[in-house]
């Protein structure tokens, strides 16, 4: 029986928050990371080099790209079609769409308030077809492993929004113990992680140094690009076109239809924009 990683990163774009999962067996890591880094070699770019959806100017990666003649959109693509092309991964993306009004709660309720308010809510919708995923295929094991989320260094909570240090390591100990619901199975699995073999606590990492999260960045810029096309009416973009080869990897084993409302949530469900995301990518 295998174990499986798990591997996380977000993005962030005004009120759009993508929580996105790269799901892979244990022993298919090594071999994935060993693609990965082949295709930056082909880029021209040293193995250890950072690969990011969103290349700031003056990044290393970038000054790589330039000096060989290539483009950041040509990383973009190249990437994508990876995933597509990678039947060791599958990939979940939870979309959180803030619908607060910020200039009040910034002046009100909370200084620093931003959709990033709801990572941990992301994080758990996540993980409920995480677990659901471990008990369908009969994983004996679940390691979660987190690029840094930066929820900031001071304490807030307000219902489900948890912010501060420690905000997602005590969400999960919770999940852990008591229990993160049933995902859209609806059977399985809503006890708690520990019984079905979740590591005890969240590991966290960083995107510069591992190539899974790189992978996970990848999955969450090109969502996140996604979403805000379809939702300016820019579905002949070629983001939309980058999304629709990796939904490919997405989980859909209870989608509605395919992988919509399993490998990909939209939270909360603006009907028009769920049926628009739907017809962009047919």
């Amino acid at each position: 029986m295998s174990s499986l990683s798990v591997w996380v990163d977000e993005s962030e774009k005004g009120d759009i928050l993508v929580v996105a999962g790269v799901l892979a067996a244990w022993d298919a890591v090594p071999r994935v990371v060993e693609n990965w880094r082949t295709l930056k070699a082909s880029l021209g770019l040293p193995p250890e080099a950072e690969i990011k959806w969103n290349l700031p100017s003056g990044h290393p990666t970038r000054q790589a790209l330039d000096r060989g003649g290539r483009t950041t959109r040509d990383l973009c693509i190249e990437a994508t079609d990876f995933v597509a092309g990678q039947n060791d991964l599958s990939c979940i993306a939870i979309v959180m769409l803030d619908q607060r009004n910020i200039p009040f709660w910034r002046e009100w309720l909370w200084s620093k308030a931003s959709v990033r308010d709801f990572y941990c809510e992301g994080l758990k919708y996540l993980i409920q077809r995480v677990a659901e995923e471990v008990v369908e295929v009969g994983h004996q094991a679940c390691v979660v492993v987190c690029d840094t989320p930066e929820l900031g260094t001071k304490p807030f909570e307000s219902g489900t929004i948890k912010r501060g240090i420690g905000a997602m390591e005590s969400t999960y100990a919770k999940w852990y113990q008591s229990g993160v619901g049933v995902g859209p199975g609806k059977q399985y699995h809503e006890g708690p992680l520990a019984d079905i073999g979740f590591h005890p606590s969240v590991l966290i990492g960083d995107a510069t140094y591992h190539d899974m999260l790189q992978i996970a960045d990848v999955v969450a810029g090109v969502t996140r690009e996604w979403v805000d096309a379809v939702r300016a009416n820019r579905v002949g973009s070629w983001e939309v076109d980058r999304l629709k080869g990796i939904s490919v990897r997405f989980r859909r084993r209870h989608g509605n239809p395919e992988f919509f409302g399993d490998g990909f949530v939209l939270w909360p469900r603006q009907e028009q924009l769920w049926i628009a995301l739907q017809q962009s990518v047919r």
